[in-house]
């Protein structure tokens, strides 16, 4: 197996479409445009900063990674401002994605275009204006995210939402993948969304998972994960359909992993079994060993829990080979629950374009009960050419995908 088998079709069986990455979109706390958004993680920026759009007055934690300056659609910029903010906050970066994939609303109407959200609280601001009493000319929920803007699309493939909270993203990339190999959409838009809320901000409080100042992940002083919001926005067609688009794709997809542990509802199995299959399904759909990893994308929310098990999952998928590089985000963006994969996933093509890693931020005493690689303070440059991305959520529900550089050149074989 070689890295350049994605590019030279090796890999394909009969039937199947190839699923790459053609668009890029994302809105955080630290960019709200891709330009802004890997310059600032490069910088090391943090979105951390006192919450604003609700009331933390009784909270004993009221910082998080807020976005000012929500984008304003240029699609339908009217009825979005009627919308609930994670909506808001999603078709922003739709755009900004169908924009850098050369679709524009003449060529969507000639494709079959689908679209898969992921997400945790969905729309939920309209339902927590109307616990207060509040008055709301939104409507709130989930699957409100996802009938809005294909609506204002016009989308003609099929529409998925999903809500496998923080591995929402990575479920949605997969069902993209998996619309595009059957054959049933030309494009898909897969997206990660969600936004700060109250009743998210006081759950994650009364679990006593917060940290009071900064997200630490992987540090031995680590207290607890920051909550986030954003969106991440990933264009996904075979490649076929790109070529035919005169369009050179940004990254490979090349295989996806999902396991439910069930270990408990808010506690990881410590030894991290349903991630290491997760891992492992991942590595085998894409065909590639674990030796050809080159970064692997952390969930890393920098609880104890998390970390540790995380690190022990890694431990054993790698056992046999030496442990690639890694990193987290969560320390500059928060934890953007189901946007979190989706913008992680954004961040490795990056990786995989520009030959750099991103550092983990705050990460300055490393836990010597987490033994993995973790990048720390400085950039690492590195022919990044594999990235593994994982994301874990309550209940035991874990994720992982594969993405590939795209290479006109065929390295050296990884056998």
């Amino acid at each position: 197996m070689n890295h350049a088998d994605f590019a030279s079709g090796e890999r394909s069986r009969e039937g199947e479409q190839r699923a790459v990455v053609t668009g890029l979109g994302v809105v955080t706390s630290i960019g709200t445009d891709e330009v802004s958004f890997w310059r600032n993680l490069l910088r090391g920026e943090t979105g951390v900063k006192p919450i604003t759009v609700f009331d933390v007055e009784k909270h004993t934690n009221r910082m998080g990674c807020q976005i000012d300056d929500i984008p304003l659609s240029e699609y339908a910029p009217d009825a979005l401002l009627k919308s609930g903010r994670a909506t808001r906050i999603l078709m922003p970066a739709i755009e900004q994605a169908l924009r850098n994939a050369g679709l524009d609303k003449p060529v969507l109407s000639r494709c079959r275009v689908g679209l898969c959200v992921g997400t945790t609280m969905g729309d939920i601001d309209p339902l927590e204006d109307a616990i207060q009493g509040k008055r709301s000319e939104a409507f709130g929920g989930p699957h409100v995210i996802t009938e809005q803007i294909g609506r204002l699309l016009g989308l003609s493939g099929p529409v998925w939402t999903f809500t496998n909270a923080c591995a929402a993203g990575n479920f949605a990339i997969a069902r993209a993948m998996d619309e595009i190999a059957s054959g049933r959409a030309d494009v898909m838009i897969a997206c990660g969304a969600d936004s700060l809320s109250w009743v998210a901000f006081t759950g994650f409080s009364s679990l006593r998972a917060m940290a009071p100042d900064r997200c630490r992940p992987f540090d031995v002083r680590r207290k607890g994960l920051i909550l986030g919001e954003g969106a991440g926005v990933l264009v996904i067609e075979s490649q076929a359909h790109a070529q035919a688009r005169r369009i050179r794709p940004r990254a490979g997809l090349l295989g996806y992993g999902m396991s439910c542990d069930a270990h408990h509802i808010t506690q990881p199995d410590p030894q991290g079994e349903g991630a290491v299959r997760a891992m492992r399904a991942a590595l085998k759909m894409a065909a590639v060993p674990a030796s050809a990893v080159d970064y692997v994308s952390l969930h890393g929310t920098g609880t104890q829990a998390n970390d540790k098990m995380e690190a022990a999952a890694l431990t054993a998928v790698f056992k046999e080979t030496r442990l690639p590089a890694a990193s987290s985000i969560k320390g500059h963006i928060g934890h953007t629950l189901g946007a979190a994969s989706a913008i992680e996933a954004v961040m490795s093509v990056k990786c995989l374009e520009e030959g750099l890693a991103p550092p983990t931020l705050n990460l300055e005493q490393p836990d010597p009960a987490c033994p993995v690689p973790v990048l720390m303070k400085e950039p690492a440059p590195g022919r990044y050419l594999i990235v593994l991305s994982n994301s874990y959520a309550f209940g035991g529900v874990n994720s992982s995908i594969v993405l590939s550089a795209v290479h006109p050149e065929r390295p050296e074989n990884l056998e």
